[in-house]
C-alpha cells in the first residue's frame, strides 16, 4: 500500500475527522461573513462549535487532512476557511476500490 494512502486512511480513522469531512459538504451554514452562502464549506470557527473542541484540537484535526489532501485550506481575516478535496476524496475511493 502506498504512503499517500496510508497517511489517508490514518486521518480517516479518527472519528472526529469523519465528522468534520461530513460537515464540510455544507453550503451557506457558516457563521462567517467572510464567505458567501453559495460556497462549499466552514470555516475554522464554525468546525469548533459543531465539534465542541478548542481551536487547538481543531487545528490538530485540520493538520491531519490537509496532510493527506483530503481538504484545502485559505486564509480569510484571521480565520481560515475549509473546504473538502473532493477530487482527492474521489481519487482515494479508486484506490481503494483497487486495493482490496
Amino acid at each position: 500500500m502506498n504512503t499517500r494512502l496510508t497517511l489517508a486512511f490514518k486521518a480517516l480513522a479518527d472519528p472526529t475527522r469523519l465528522k468534520i469531512l461530513e460537515l464540510l459538504r455544507s453550503r451557506g451554514k457558516s457563521c462567517c461573513e467572510l464567505l458567501s452562502p453559495r460556497e462549499p464549506g466552514l470555516c475554522a470557527c464554525d468546525i469548533e462549535k459543531a465539534v465542541g473542541l478548542s481551536q487547538a484540537a481543531v487545528s490538530y484535526h485540520m493538520g491531519w487532512l490537509r496532510r493527506a489532501a483530503l481538504v484545502r485550506a485559505e486564509k480569510r481575516g484571521r480565520w481560515i476557511y475549509y473546504r473538502r478535496n473532493e477530487e482527492a476524496l474521489a481519487r482515494l475511493a479508486g484506490a481503494l476500490a483497487k486495493a482490496v
